[in-house]
C-alpha cells in the first residue's frame, strides 16, 4: 500500500491537495481535499497501461474554477428540494432557490465546493484518506452546525469504500452523496454500450423540474426495468417521454436492500463495477448536460454515468426521511468493487 500527497495550489490561506492511494495490485485512487472529491480511479490493464474509469477534468485546479459536481461529496442535500421548503409541524424552513423554483445540491456553496481538512493512514491491506468539514449553521440556509466526515478506504481486493458520517447540534436535514461519473470504457468514450443492472423494482417518475411527481411506480414493462441488466443505449435511444424530457436518465430508484445495489459492465466486458450500499435508493444520471464546453470541455453527453446512493428525493415539503435530530450520529456507506 502506498499513499502520495501533492499540494497543487493555495487559495484563501488553504492548501489544495491531491491524495493518491495505491494498492498492491497497482489500482490507483486519486482524491482532492476540495469537496472530498474522487478525481481519478485508474485500473491497471493487461498491456501495462492504466485506464481511468471515471470522468475527470483536465487539471485538479479546474475543480474549483467552476462548480461541476464531478466526484464531489455533494451536500448537505444531493438533489433537489421542491420550492426549497422543508416543513415540520407548523415550522417551514426556506432554503435558497438556486435551480429555478427549487433548491438544488445544497445551494450555491454546497459541501462539494468546500475545502476539507484531511488525514491519511494505512495498514498492510488498506490505504485510507479521511476528510472532515465543519459546515456552520446558516450556511446555504441550513440550520445547525454540521460536522461531516468522508472516509475513503482502498483495499487489496480492488474495492473502494466511502463512509459518510455526520452530527449536528440542531434539528436539520441531510442527504449527501458522492457524484462520481463512471466511464468504464475510459476517457473519450460514451456509456452507450455499457450494461447496467439494478436491484430495484420501483422508480420515481419526474415532473418538469426533475422532482418526483406521482410517487413510486413499478419498473415492470417500462424502460426503467434494469433488474436483468440492460444495454444503456436501448434506454437512452427509446421513445419514452420521460427519457426524452430529461435527454436521458435522471431518475431515482428504490433499492430492494439485496446486494448488490447495481452492476455496470464496460462495453468490451473487461471491467465490471459492483456497487453495494447502506442507502435505500439510487439516482441514475447519464451525464445528459455535458457538451464539451467550459471547464469540462473534455466531456460530452453520455460520457459517464452517476449512480448516486442516497435517500430518494421527496416530491413534497415533507423531508422527515432525511431529518437529523440534534446530537444524532448519522452514517451511510457505499462500496465500489472492480473486477478487471
Amino acid at each position: 500500500m502506498v499513499i502520495q500527497i501533492e499540494p497543487y495550489q493555495r487559495l484563501n490561506q488553504k492548501d489544495y491537495c491531491e491524495i493518491t492511494l495505491i494498492n498492491d495490485n497497482g489500482m490507483q485512487v486519486t482524491l482532492l481535499n476540495y469537496g472530498a472529491t474522487l478525481e481519478k480511479i485508474r485500473l491497471p490493464q493487461k498491456d501495462g497501461t492504466l485506464r481511468n474509469v471515471i470522468l475527470t477534468l483536465p487539471t485538479p485546479e479546474d475543480y474549483s474554477r467552476t462548480r461541476n459536481y464531478l466526484g464531489g461529496v455533494v451536500g448537505r442535500i444531493c438533489g433537489r428540494v421542491r420550492k426549497g421548503q422543508w416543513q415540520y409541524g407548523a415550522t417551514t424552513v426556506q432554503l435558497p432557490l438556486n435551480d429555478g423554483v427549487n433548491h438544488s445540491h445544497g445551494g450555491d456553496e454546497g459541501t462539494d465546493t468546500q475545502v476539507f481538512n484531511f488525514q491519511t493512514y494505512q495498514t498492510a491491506t488498506e490505504a485510507v484518506a479521511q476528510f472532515t468539514l465543519l459546515d456552520p449553521a446558516g450556511h446555504n440556509g441550513y440550520p445547525g452546525n454540521l460536522k461531516l466526515i468522508a472516509t475513503y478506504t482502498l483495499t487489496n481486493d480492488n474495492a473502494l469504500l466511502l463512509q459518510l458520517t455526520a452530527v449536528s447540534d440542531a434539528l436539520t436535514i441531510l442527504n449527501p452523496a458522492n457524484h462520481v461519473y463512471f466511464s468504464l470504457n475510459g476517457s473519450g468514450t460514451t456509456i452507450l454500450n455499457n450494461q447496467l443492472q439494478l436491484n430495484s423494482a420501483y422508480y420515481y417518475p419526474l415532473d418538469t423540474t426533475s422532482l418526483p411527481k406521482v410517487g413510486m411506480m413499478s419498473v415492470a414493462d417500462t424502460v426503467f426495468d434494469f433488474r436483468k441488466g440492460v444495454l444503456i443505449r436501448t434506454v437512452l435511444q427509446s421513445e419514452d417521454p420521460e427519457i426524452k424530457a430529461e435527454n436521458g436518465l435522471n431518475h431515482p430508484f428504490v433499492l430492494t436492500g439485496k446486494a448488490p445495489a447495481a452492476c455496470l459492465w464496460s462495453g468490451d466486458q473487461t471491467i465490471k463495477l459492483t456497487v453495494t450500499t447502506k442507502a435505500p435508493g439510487l439516482v441514475v444520471y447519464t451525464a445528459n448536460h455535458f457538451d464539451h464546453t467550459g471547464v469540462a470541455h473534455n466531456i460530452g453527453q453520455y460520457a459517464g454515468i452517476a449512480l448516486e446512493t442516497q435517500v430518494p428525493p421527496s416530491g413534497t415539503t415533507d423531508l422527515s426521511a432525511i431529518t437529523l435530530l440534534p446530537g444524532e450520529h448519522w452514517q451511510t456507506w457505499t462500496k465500489w468493487a472492480f473486477n478487471f
